[in-house]
This record gives structure tokens, C-alpha cells and sequence, in this order.
């Protein structure tokens, strides 16, 4: 059991460092390829979730100092 769960782990930090490369990924499609419409389709989402993502990791990293 604890080698599965290791190997979970290892998969969970996998899985987190292909979305920071998504996110890169999309940062340049913003840049370079998305059209007005397609802007308008994804933008509030986009937005909601990085928002949500740096609240979460400001807040857990402000834990963090705190506790140490």
C-alpha cells in the first residue's frame, strides 16, 4: 500500500508540472493565435481559475512562512 501510494504522489506532481506547461502553452496561444471570439469564449473562465489558483497558493505559501 505504501508503494501505491508513492507512486500516486509521483503522479499527482506529474500531472501539476504537464498543467504548468499547459498553462505556458496557453499563454502562447494567447499571444500569438487566439482570435477575438475565441478570447471572449475562454477569458472569464481563465481568469476565475488562475484567480482561484493564486489566492489558494498565496494563502497556503502565507501558512507556510507563518508556521516556520
Amino acid at each position: 500500500m505504501e508503494e501505491r501510494a508513492r507512486l500516486l504522489a509521483l503522479r499527482d506532481i506529474d500531472d501539476i508540472h504537464r498543467a504548468v506547461d499547459y498553462l505556458n502553452l496557453t499563454t502562447q496561444w494567447v499571444q500569438s493565435k487566439a482570435t477575438d471570439e475565441q478570447l471572449d469564449a475562454v477569458t472569464n473562465d481563465l481568469l476565475l481559475a488562475m484567480h482561484d489558483l493564486r489566492s489558494t497558493l498565496v494563502r497556503k505559501k502565507a501558512d507556510r512562512v507563518l508556521k516556520d
